[in-house]
């Protein structure tokens, strides 16, 4: 068994076990993906994965312990890569689900410590154990009263002796069983989080008085909204339409979409979603080919009750130029024709 001196850092995001229990899995996992995502590109060579424990991340860096300095650079490096991913899952996403609008809840912390590691090998795997570690992982439950923090153990604080005046440490101490007392300090990231740099804004798109058609559609507004949503899938009832490519298979705010008619082909980029409780309103860009069109789709999902909704559309002109009244009509038919097979495809397939 191999031992190392070592610097122990542990990234962890608080409310995960809330997030994760309280909403939908499958998107709350994708989105804790991307965060740790984040944090790992964020790291880069700079410490070892030594494990990912579900809302943490385990990084080790052998030999002597990082100056105070380096260690808060490193961890306000990551603190702007989760920050900004956060902010960006939570702007871009287009589903209104409990998880993906619950994104915003989840923050970050760190705890810092050095000392004698063990190694341990297990097949292709070395797993870092000791007495250090133990006291580094239950360091992650203490009393100070704020989720975003960078919390130094005494020990790790004291091996540099380098001043630290523009960082406001204060001193603190736990009582764990079999461990006993552990000094350390910590500095909440606060004003941090202020200064973490933002995603590009939303692009704004310019309503008109253009009517709405509306239909009445007996399912949910939730699931009529989530099937215009899902482009690659259009195909399934969207009359004419032959396929959809895209490079990403995701759907956000921005991704690109290219449809193929029968007769035309269209681009479509999604730029908004605006979810409330008993109503979403969303829109998308769209590039014709024939006629060649450039309009903005308008929809709005109504609940009408627990299994009904009135959904309303409109297509409005994104040119400079004036929309002539030939293509006007024709692109209001194909938007008819578009609702009736919706409605038709949703009452028929959804229980």
């Amino acid at each position: 068994m191999a031992e190392t001196d070592a610097t122990i850092l542990i990234p962890d995001i608080s409310g995960f076990t809330e997030f994760m229990t309280s909403t939908e899995l499958g998107h709350s996992s994708r989105a804790i993906n991307k965060l740790i995502d984040a944090i790992l590109k964020a790291v880069g060579d700079e410490y070892e994965v030594s494990e990912i424990e579900g809302d943490a991340v385990l990084l080790i860096k052998k030999g002597l312990p990082p100056s105070k300095k380096e260690i808060h650079n490193i961890c306000i490096k990551i603190f702007n890569a989760f920050h900004y991913e956060r902010v960006w899952l939570q702007q871009y996403t287009l589903c209104p689900c409990k998880a993906c609008q619950a994104i915003k809840n989840l923050t970050l912390k760190f705890v810092v410590h050095h000392g004698r590691l063990a190694e341990i090998t297990m097949g292709r795997f070395v797993k870092q154990s000791g007495p250090e570690m133990i006291v580094a992982h239950r360091l992650l439950k203490n009393s100070i009263e704020n989720n975003e923090y960078l919390l130094m153990t005494e020990k790790l604080f004291q091996a540099d002796d380098s001043e630290s005046n523009e960082i406001e440490w204060t001193n603190a101490w736990e009582e764990y069983a079999s461990i006993g007392k552990v000094d350390y300090r910590f500095t909440l990231l606060n004003e941090a989080r202020k200064n973490v740099p933002a995603p590009p804004q939303q692009q704004i798109y310019h309503t008109d008085d253009t009517p709405y058609l509306e239909i009445p559609i007996d399912v949910n507004f939730h699931e009529v909204y989530v099937t215009i949503m899902n482009i690659p899938d259009r195909a399934q009832w969207m009359p004419g339409l032959q396929k959809v490519e895209q490079e990403i298979n995701d759907v956000f705010v921005g991704s690109t979409h290219h449809l193929t008619f029968s007769d035309y082909t269209a681009t479509i980029s999604p730029l908004v979603m605006i979810s409330e409780k008993d109503k979403i309103i969303y829109a998308e860009s769209c590039e014709i080919t024939e006629p060649d069109s450039s309009i903005v789709n308008e929809y709005i999902f109504k609940s009408t009750g627990k299994n009904s909704c009135a959904l309303q559309v409109r297509f409005m002109n994104a040119s400079s130029n004036p929309m002539p009244e030939k293509i006007k009509l024709a692109l209001t038919e194909r938007m008819q024709l578009m609702l009736q097979g919706l409605k038709l495809y949703l009452e028929k397939n959804t229980f």
